[in-house]
């Protein structure tokens, strides 16, 4: 059954994802539509720098690899989460994001007026490193201020600020607006203004309960309660009593490598670290940074390529929405496998449309994966797009939680930009259909399997509930005995059948 939040709690939420979440999506997109300026701009700062000219296959690489900069900051800031998470503070820590974020988009700016290409590139990896921090540490502040009952639905308000951040880059990005060589630093400057919106208001919202009752603060950990459950002074002991159960606070943080050791963590760590590793390679970093160029490259002109960019933001942020009323009624294992079995099928698909245009130059495959694409941002909408940056934080107990939200955010960091640097390069070498295909559908596969065997419901459940989880899960060494009872059996059933006839 679906509980809606209390007001406070929702609007908490949203103004932690805008600070986070909404600038990770909006990063993610507006060097898309915008490529052609952004590459020009490389180019005349490259001459002006070095009294050379980069040729268009140079230039593609060395632009690839400073949009997939922006993850290279991210693996920094995933790394940096539990020390500043447990040290500093879930709030704070968010503050610690916002200030880099503000001075990576300055730097952005004065980057575009000098003409400097490499100021840009340390603006994009610091900027990348600011929103992986607060990506992670908004997921882990929700998750501790939210109750039980409406936490999937809080917590999917990172994936609806996420695609929101998609839809107005794609939008505001475009050659026609902003997205020119004219424009687009002020793309960055529209950046800072939210940032100094969100600094303002968060000052007005209190510290997580969990970490301020790990840290000994149980007034402090009482009024949280009270603002985010919106409850009487009499249920709020009952509250702080099964905190102090499943927090465990006696014992202290554990580290980066040490939640590996431990058996109550390490399972949920690994399913974190699955997820991101199957978001990452699902296809939507390209579709998100490129898709554009994508869509070029089935016969699109620019403008229907640009304006089929917005209609698959839109798509996604619509899908999203919807997803947020799905996720605490169907359950996260459900939906997770059921999206990326989907994703297998249609990233298949994706792959035969491109190796039909590439052989027989049909002009309407291209508005085809338009449809093709939409219905596969729909399941990654409903699946790994928003379940990637909070089952982590459900599947471990609080001591564990800073540290198993920093592998699976390093993980996902990491691989997308493996992806974003090696696919440009790989489709200029071996073609765009049979690279899609080699990177976006055996990874997926093989995610899809493991996951099936050792990831649990999470929904509505305490850690201690999850590890009861885990126990009724499938086992391989069970799969394996049915599948050997199936093959002895058959024979003599056929041999019965033709005997009675």
């Amino acid at each position: 059954m679906l509980v809606i939040p209390n007001i406070r709690l929702l609007v908490t939420a949203t103004i932690v994802s805008l600070g986070g979440s909404f600038h990770f999506g909006y990063q993610l997109v507006i060097t898309n539509p915008s490529q052609s300026a952004f590459i020009e701009f490389l180019s005349n700062s490259f001459v002006e720098h070095y009294r050379f000219p980069l040729f268009n296959s140079s230039l593609k690489a060395v632009w690839s690899t400073i949009v997939a900069s922006f993850f290279i900051g991210a693996i920094f800031g995933s790394l940096s989460l539990r020390t500043i998470a447990e040290k500093v503070g879930r709030k704070r820590g968010i503050y610690i994001s916002i200030t880099i974020s503000i001075i990576s988009s300055v730097c952005s700016i004065i980057a575009f007026f000098f003409e400097s290409f490499e100021l840009y590139t340390i603006s994009r990896i610091s900027i990348g490193y600011s929103t992986a921090l607060a990506l992670g540490l908004s997921a882990i502040y929700l998750n501790e201020s939210s109750p039980t009952k409406c936490r999937g639905f809080i917590s999917m308000i990172t994936g609806v600020t996420i695609q929101l951040g998609t839809v107005i880059g794609s939008v505001v990005a475009m050659e026609r607006y902003l997205g020119n060589s004219q424009f687009w630093w002020i793309l960055y400057m529209a950046e800072c203004v939210l940032f100094v919106l969100v600094t303002f208001l968060l000052p007005f919202m209190p510290e997580s309960p969990s970490f301020l009752l790990a840290n000994g603060d149980e007034a402090g950990a009482r009024k949280s309660v009270l603002f985010f459950h919106n409850c009487d002074c009499s249920e709020v002991e009952p509250i702080i009593d099964e905190m102090r159960i499943n927090l465990q606070i006696t014992s202290k943080p554990v580290a980066l490598i040490a939640v590996w050791q431990e058996k109550n963590s390490r399972l949920g760590v690994l399913v974190g670290v699955i997820i991101s590793f199957s978001t990452a390679f699902s296809g939507i970093a390209v579709i998100n940074a490129f898709a554009v160029d994508l869509l070029k490259g089935v016969g699109l002109s620019t403008t229907s390529s640009e304006i089929g960019n917005v209609i698959l933001s839109a798509v996604s942020l619509i899908a999203i929405i919807i997803s947020t009323f799905l996720v605490d009624h169907f359950g996260r294992r459900s939906l997770l496998l059921t999206a990326n079995s989907a994703i297998v099928l249609i990233n298949i698909l994706i792959s035969v449309l491109m190796y039909s245009f590439d052989t027989y130059k049909v002009s309407w495959v291209g508005y085809i994966l338009i449809s093709v694409i939409s219905v596969f941002i729909i399941f990654f909408a409903i699946g790994p797009g928003p379940l990637c940056y909070f089952v982590t934080t459900e599947m471990v107990d609080q001591r564990s939680r800073a540290a198993a939200q920093s592998w699976a955010s390093l993980t996902q960091m990491a691989c997308r930009t493996v992806v974003l640097a090696i696919y440009l390069p790989m489709e200029d070498a071996v073609g765009q259909y049979f690279s899609y295909f080699i990177l976006f559908v055996v990874p997926v596969f093989t995610s899809l399997v493991l996951l099936y065997f050792i990831m649990p419901e999470t929904k509505n459940r305490n850690h201690i509930e999850v590890l009861e989880e885990i126990s009724k899960l499938p086992s391989m060494r069970s799969l394996l005995r049915r599948m050997r009872i199936v093959r002895t059996i058959t024979p003599d059933k056929k041999f019965e059948g033709s005997n009675t006839c």
